[in-house]
C-alpha cells in the first residue's frame, strides 16, 4: 500500500505506514501486556483516520471505503474511552479489523487490475 499511496500523496503515505507499523507493533505488545491496550485503540484510530482520509480525498481505493475507515477511527477512539471506564472491547475491535481487512483486500483486488 505504501508504494500506491506514494503516487498520490507522499505525506499521507509516510504517516499511514508509520501509524500502521505502530498499530501492528502495539497489537503484538498488547497480547502480552494488557496495559498497552489503550495505546492500541488510540493508534489504531490514528491509522484508520489517516488511511481513510487519504482514500477519501484521492480515490486511490473506493471513496466509500475511505469514509467507512474514517468512521472506524471514531469507533476506535470511542473504544479507548470505554477502556478507560473499564469496558473491554478488544474482541470487537479485532472483529471490525478483520472485516475491514477483507473489504480492503476485495476492493484493492478490483481496483488494481
Amino acid at each position: 500500500m505504501h508504494a500506491r499511496h506514494l503516487t498520490v500523496r507522499q505525506s499521507g503515505a509516510v504517516l499511514g505506514t508509520t501509524t500502521g507499523a505502530a498499530t501492528v507493533t502495539l497489537g503484538i505488545v498488547a497480547g502480552a501486556v494488557p496495559q498497552a491496550t489503550l495505546a492500541v485503540f488510540f493508534v489504531n484510530g490514528m491509522w484508520w483516520w489517516t488511511i481513510g482520509k487519504l482514500w477519501w480525498e484521492t480515490g486511490l481505493l473506493h471513496r466509500a471505503l475511505g469514509v467507512v475507515t474514517m468512521a472506524l477511527a471514531g469507533v476506535a477512539f470511542a473504544f479507548a474511552l470505554a477502556w478507560l471506564v473499564g469496558i473491554d472491547l478488544r474482541v470487537v475491535l479485532r472483529v471490525l479489523f478483520g472485516l475491514w481487512l477483507i473489504a480492503v483486500a476485495r476492493l484493492a483486488s478490483l481496483s488494481w487490475r
